[in-house]
């Protein structure tokens, strides 16, 4: 009896088969061919299912982890993403409410709290001091959701929001008079709000840089002799804006301007009217020199 071992036909079919069947078999260089007719020892013949065994489990394991299924994030439901969208708010990670609460509003538009999510994604804009993309959301809550408790908190944040943006006196004031206008409607629209002296005051405040802004240009013009065009704005400050503090300065250059221009009868009746409106202005005594000048010009005249 031989001391030789050959390969039991079903380990040779199952360890060479697939590959003398597959497209692969060209590639099995003719020395391993050789090799499988080459009687083995013992030793060899107990390892060779050990290998196989080893080879076939990490082939399994790399190939479940490359194939296996992907990881997916989970969707939550309303409250429980409502909740998480608020916790992010809360903590003041902006950015992070912000995706959370766009999730909300496009997996769940019809929740009973959609109106407080797209309020809270207009604050988390505005409190990033990203005032035009939050007056687009709190936009979108006015029109979408008009009914809301949260519509007057929307309406005055939008306004609130233009003021924001709006530039110095001296520069271009479109977002201001668009604040003015957003105020106004506000309170008309929401007269016993709670936000209602706040929208007041702030409406004060727009109204104060308008009016700052008419006096500067006039007394610009003023300086440069150009009075014509400096009565244009000082006027409008005192029809428009009598009730601030620039009307008082620009009463007394209306007078000014008259005096400048040998007007004088003008010129006496403008620095009455400021003694009358504004007795305790600093200007005032500089008023009632100009009128015993003028009135002192007069009697002279006469004489």
């Amino acid at each position: 009896m031989s001391n030789t071992f050959s390969i039991p036909a079903f380990l040779h079919k199952a360890l060479f088969g697939v590959a003398r069947s597959s497209r692969c078999s060209a590639l099995v260089s003719r020395k391993h061919r050789e090799d499988l007719a080459t009687p083995m020892s013992p030793k060899s013949y107990l390892l060779k299912p050990i290998i196989l065994l080893l080879s076939l489990s990490l082939f399994l394991l790399v190939f479940s982890m490359a194939c296996g299924p992907k990881q997916t994030n989970l969707i939550l439901d309303a409250e429980d993403q409502f909740a998480l969208a608020k916790r992010e708010f809360e903590k003041k990670h902006y950015d992070q409410a912000m995706i959370e609460f766009q999730k909300l509003i496009f997996n769940y538009p019809g929740a009973v709290f959609i109106d407080s999510a797209q309020y809270l994604l207009g604050m988390s804009y505005y409190n990033q001091e990203e005032y035009p993309l939050a007056i687009v959301e709190f936009n979108k809550l006015l029109s979408s959701f008009p009914t809301s408790q949260l519509s007057d908190d929307a309406a005055f944040m939008r306004a609130f929001g233009d003021f924001k943006m709006s530039a110095k006196a001296e520069l271009d004031q479109k977002h201001t008079l668009q604040a003015i206008e957003e105020l106004q409607s506000f309170l008309d629209d929401y007269p016993a709000s709670d936000r209602a002296k706040e929208a007041f005051d702030l409406l004060k405040e727009c109204r104060f840089k308008l009016a700052k802004k008419a006096y500067k240009n006039g007394h610009l013009y003023f300086k440069r002799k150009q009075y014509e065009a400096a009565l244009i704005y000082l006027k409008d400050v005192i029809n428009g804006y009598h009730d601030t503090e620039w009307a008082a300065p620009s009463q007394f250059q209306i007078a000014e301007v008259y005096f400048k221009q040998k007007k004088f009868d003008q010129a006496k009746t403008e620095y009455q009217k400021f003694l009358e409106s504004f007795p305790q202005d600093k200007l005032a005594k500089k008023a009632k020199e100009r009128l015993e000048k003028l009135n002192s010009k007069k009697s002279h005249a006469e004489e």
